[in-house]
């Protein structure tokens, strides 16, 4: 095997990587959501209504759009802890 090929392979690999630790963490922070809305809604059909409808406190966007990075699940977790305080409806 030429460097070239070992080094097209390597960062083949690495793109992979990235991509599945991308959809886990995704996927950890829409739990984490799920389990701070559940507290406040009360059941799970009303968190999944709510994850995806569009919500102007999120200037027009679903929370489950801003749950592929750590910044936007802190977003939708002071946004479900201001309806727990009765600050946003």
């Amino acid at each position: 095997m030429s460097e070239a090929t070992i080094t097209a392979d390597i960062s083949a690999i690495k793109s992979q990587l990235e991509t599945e630790i991308s959809k886990y963490q995704a996927e950890i922070y829409l739990r984490q959501a799920k389990i701070h809305a559940l507290d406040v809604f009360g059941d799970s059909d009303t968190v999944e209504s709510w994850l995806i409808e569009k919500n102007p406190a999120l200037d027009g966007v679903t929370p489950a759009t801003l749950l592929d990075s750590a910044a936007g699940l802190e977003q939708v977790i002071d946004l479900v802890n201001a309806i727990r305080h009765g600050v946003y409806m």
